[in-house]
């Protein structure tokens, strides 16, 4: 894209797939050949994770000792600013950001140190939003997002909507849209509240189970963590545990019975087995 070759440590859903991108695991430990480079300008070597940042300075190394064009190494584990978006650049073409940063300032977020508070962006079609706080746009801002919307399909609010921003304007606007998932975010027991409110608003909207995803936070206590991804599902909202990951380049290490148990609540049909046929998660193939 724009004669830039864009390199990644490893492959996710969100990883673009045009010709001028290169997925490098650690496996693999070295740049192409360059014979099959594209014709380019620059070399982005981009780093999301922080426990990748090691490896992906020594992909720079070794990109910049075989050509003579710029590489950049960069990314939000390096504290990249991100203050605009272009699509397909680093994510796929259908997945958009139509606000960068988040004005609240949650102790486990890098987003409002990274990006600063809420700040609009133009608008590019798209069925994924991945902003970080698309709620805390104006309405003006929210209501071009719902237009453009309005020609897509299997639209996904997969950044995470603030419980305490849903109200009647986005209700009556989601309802009008092709949705297949709304992800809402209950880090905390004291966010347990206003996320009950917020699912119980979608439910009376028409919205299933299916369609309503939550993020969960977990790892400090796992007991404590269990009772609220219940609670989380008798309010009416799928959801999926995600373990704390320090913000440092090490990876933080859980034991393999907590890792296991953590994807017990990450796997739909395995979340399902657990709350509605009470299977234990040691005994769930994942």
């Amino acid at each position: 894209m724009n004669g830039i070759i864009r390199v990644f440590p490893q492959r996710t859903s969100y990883t673009p797939d045009d010709n001028y991108i290169f997925v490098i695991p650690p496996k693999v430990g070295q740049a192409p050949d360059t014979k099959y480079w594209p014709e380019h300008k620059e070399i982005h070597i981009s780093c999301t994770f922080t426990w990748d940042k090691s490896y992906c300075e020594q992909l720079a190394h070794q990109f910049s000792g075989v050509t003579n064009k710029p590489v950049k190494l960069g990314g939000a584990a390096f504290n990249s600013p991100a203050d605009d978006f272009i699509p397909g650049m680093y994510i796929k073409k259908n997945i958009v950001f139509t606000t960068r940063g988040c004005n609240n300032n949650c102790p486990h977020c890098c987003v409002p140190r990274l990006e600063g508070r809420i700040k609009e962006l133009p608008i590019h079609p798209g069925n994924i939003i991945q902003d970080n706080n698309f709620l805390q746009a104006s309405r003006a801002h929210k209501d071009k997002v719902f237009k453009m919307l309005s020609t897509q399909k299997s639209i996904c609010f997969k950044g995470g909507l603030s419980v305490e921003c849903i109200n009647d304007h986005f209700i009556n606007a989601a309802t009008g849209l092709r949705i297949s998932e709304l992800w809402l975010a209950c880090d905390t027991d004291e966010a347990l509240p206003k996320f009950k409110i917020a699912a119980e608003k979608l439910k009376k909207a028409g919205f299933s189970r299916d369609k309503i995803r939550c993020y969960a936070l977990v790892g400090k206590n796992r007991d404590k963590d269990e009772a609220r991804l219940r609670e989380i599902y008798h309010a009416g909202a799928l959801p999926m545990a995600m373990l704390f990951r320090d913000f440092s380049d090490k990876k933080t290490k859980y034991d393999q019975d907590t890792e296991k148990w953590a994807r017990s609540w990450i796997k739909l049909a395995a979340v399902k087995a657990k709350m509605e046929k009470g299977t234990d998660y040691r005994n769930f193939s994942i």
